[in-house]
């Protein structure tokens, strides 16, 4: 009998922070397919002293997720968000500081659930 959970992880990145329009860095990751739905379990990024916090979206709501320390260069942090067939998961990082230039790493770990 095959499993009606699969292991989900996707990756996007931003190789130079100081060309995002706006200042506001955009990540777009794989859409949840058709008859599953997505757990996601984990949020990891790199962000160098260009952000403190990323903001998860596209399940319906905001997610606000932070750095313990603002001199840390990277987040992981448990989470717990659902995404339905046919969403797709967005981030956003606000890059404000074009003299800091940075590449930007965000990876959502989870479970895609048959439904």
């Amino acid at each position: 009998m095959a499993s009606s959970i699969e292991p989900y992880q996707a990756e996007v990145s931003v190789a130079d922070s100081s060309t995002c329009p706006g200042s506001q860095c955009q990540f777009t990751f794989p859409t949840v397919p058709a008859g599953k739905r997505l757990h996601l379990t984990s949020v990891s990024a790199q962000l160098g002293q260009v952000s403190d916090v990323i903001v998860l979206e596209g399940a319906g709501v905001s997610y606000f997720v932070t750095k313990f320390h603002p001199d840390l260069g990277y987040l992981t942090t448990p989470v717990s968000l659902h995404y339905g067939a046919g969403q797709t998961p967005t981030a956003r990082v606000f890059a404000p500081n074009p003299d800091q230039p940075t590449s930007l790493i965000i990876t959502l770990v989870g479970e895609l659930e048959k439904l």
